[in-house]
This record gives C-alpha cells, structure tokens and sequence, in this order.
C-alpha cells in the first residue's frame, strides 16, 4: 500500500545539509520508504525555505541551494488546496488558540504550521515534523497523522 508523505520545510532542510543534525536521521527514514511511497513538499514550504536562504552568507547560500535541488529532484510539489484545507486550517487555529490560550499576535508566528498540517489533513497524508506544535494539533485531530524523523 503506498503512503503518501507531506515533509515540514525544515525536514527538506535536513535532508539536504549534510552538515544538520539531522541528515542521518532523515536520510535513513528516507531509505525506509517503499518505492510506491509519495513525497510532497507544500509549495509554501518552497518560499518559506527560499526565504531562510536569504540569511546566509552567500557561499552557505550556494551550499544549502545546491542541496535542496538535489532532494527536490525526489519530492512532488503540493498546491494548497485553500477550499477544503482553507477550512481545516481555520478549524485548527480556532481550536490551538482556545486550548493554548495564546493571543492572536502570538498565533501568527505559527500560521505556516497550521497551514501545512491542514493541507496535509485535507490531502490524507502523514506529516513528517520536527517542531511540538504538530504534536500538540495531532492531539486535537485524529485525522492528523504525523511522524517524526530526527530522533
């Protein structure tokens, strides 16, 4: 049975430094996977990784960038899906925000996360994290399904 994987931009990240932490990790996950298995990577994640690209220096840019061309040759890219995963994200940062208690300023530094786990509730596939915040949305929803691949 294939399975279908939406990747947090900071996994990509991982998997394309063999500097990080966490390549061996990832790239070990990585090799577990069926052949019939599907990687996505939200195109949203696309800008947000471009944009951290931006604040390095330009040799570590290069280095990074070439990286992250060669994992990209892997990974499909996910359009979002604003009807259906527009809703699921509305849901979800209704929800964290009554749970957690935290004000809408507070909230906004993680609209990206909710996002992706929407488009990745909305499209029926397991997210791969790294940051808390997926665990605790995992909580809230059962249609959540995540894993976890730096350790």
């Amino acid at each position: 049975m294939e399975k279908y994987f939406l990747l947090d931009t900071d996994i990509v990240s991982y998997a394309g430094d063999d500097r990080s932490p966490y390549y061996t990790s990832v790239i070990q996950n990585l090799k577990k996977l069926s052949p019939k298995d599907k990687l996505y990577l939200s195109d949203l994640s696309i800008y947000e990784y471009k944009a951290g690209l931006y604040l390095l220096a330009d040799q570590e840019r290069r280095r990074i960038l070439k990286g992250f061309n060669e994992i990209m040759q892997y990974l499909n890219i996910l359009p979002l899906n604003p009807d259906k995963g527009g809703t699921i994200f509305g849901e979800i940062r209704s929800e964290y925000q009554k749970r957690i208690g935290i004000s809408d300023n507070a909230l906004k530094k993680h609209t990206i996360d909710m996002i992706l786990a929407s488009e990745a509730i909305c499209n029926d596939m397991i997210f791969v994290y790294n940051d808390k915040i997926y665990q605790k949305i995992a909580e809230m929803r059962s249609d959540f399904k995540i894993e976890k691949w730096t350790g």
